[in-house]
């Protein structure tokens, strides 16, 4: 039995299907396109105008037919369709890139020249339209539009118009090329945004320490030495322990206990690694045990030498 075959095209609103034999199929098709198609665009005219059947002409004539083929055991099938024939009247060329996500400067000249010409009619396009181009989607001007223009000539997406009368600046066309990479384009991932995030910054809450609900008017600071004025970070840190052992707030200390006390409620500048530093510096003054409330932390309570060593620093201050 010989196989049937089936046709079906569609260029724009105009839809042709037949079936049968592959010389039936093949004569059907020349006479759809000698007879039928161009019988269909004169309906056009008549109905739109003149000038809107123009531009459905030329997207017609000029786009590249898709074909897309279903095999089996059974028959062919072919679908035509013309793929430039949107509806773009309401649409703004910066509307119309989104959908193609963040473009570079090539491929943005490449689109907008495309939609020029799926919207306007518009087949050559100049370095004076790109500059347009640019205006019209709000995109911040290139520096050198005769390099994009040259760049998408090497990569054969655009060519020299013939069919153009020879001007300055040269107007350029669209290649079949062209046409098929804007229509098959795929929104490329946003590097540069994602190497923009950043890890979460580290936040401490006042339930972190629970020192949280203390406050400095509780800790009898006029009775002690000014603790910015010492010279040292690590007489400002153990000033601030002992003043919280003395005054009965508190006699151990987790490294986020330091941190609270010395920036929140006191008010003066420091880091985990200073803190951690002053404990590895001096581990004979402190005896260290597991937080009951993390596992992952030790609270550190001053023993005799440290104590010593802040005495020396009020006897210093009541000397002075």
């Amino acid at each position: 039995m010989e196989r049937e075959n089936r046709v079906k095209f569609k260029i724009g609103e105009i839809e042709f299907e037949t079936e049968g034999a592959a010389d039936v199929v093949e004569r059907e098709r020349n006479v759809f396109l000698t007879t039928i198609l161009p019988a269909a665009v004169d309906a056009i005219v008549n109905i739109r105008g003149t000038k809107q059947a123009s531009q459905y002409i030329q997207a017609v004539e000029q786009t590249s037919i898709k074909l897309a083929i279903n095999d089996n055991e059974n028959n062919d099938v072919y679908v035509v369709n013309d793929g430039i024939n949107d509806d773009l009247s309401r649409t703004s060329l910066s509307s119309f890139m989104s959908k193609y996500g963040r473009l570079s400067d090539v491929d943005f000249v490449l689109v907008a020249a495309y939609y020029d010409e799926k919207k306007n009619g518009v087949v050559s396009f100049t370095t004076e339209n790109v500059k347009q181009y640019y205006i019209e989607a709000r995109r911040s001007k290139y520096s050198n539009n005769s390099d994009l223009v040259k760049r998408l000539v090497q990569k054969g997406h655009i060519m020299d118009d013939p069919y153009a009368e020879k001007k300055l600046p040269k107007p350029y066309k669209l290649t079949e090329d062209g046409i098929r990479y804007v229509e098959s384009y795929q929104p490329k991932e946003d590097k540069a945004e994602k190497s923009k995030v950043s890890k979460p910054r580290r936040t401490r809450t006042k339930n972190s320490s629970i020192y949280w609900n203390l406050n400095p008017d509780e800790l009898n600071l006029n009775n002690y030495p000014v603790i910015k004025e010492q010279d040292s970070f690590k007489k400002q840190m153990l000033l601030v322990m002992y003043i919280i052992m003395n005054e009965g707030k508190g006699d151990t200390f987790s490294v986020s206990d330091i941190e609270y006390l010395m920036t929140d409620v006191l008010g003066l500048p420091t880091t985990i690694d200073k803190i951690n530093g002053v404990f590895k510096r001096n581990k004979i003054w402190f005896k260290s045990g597991q937080d009951e409330n993390n596992k992952k932390a030790n609270r550190n309570r001053l023993l005799q030498g440290a104590k010593d060593f802040v005495q020396m620093i009020i006897d210093e201050n009541k000397s002075a």
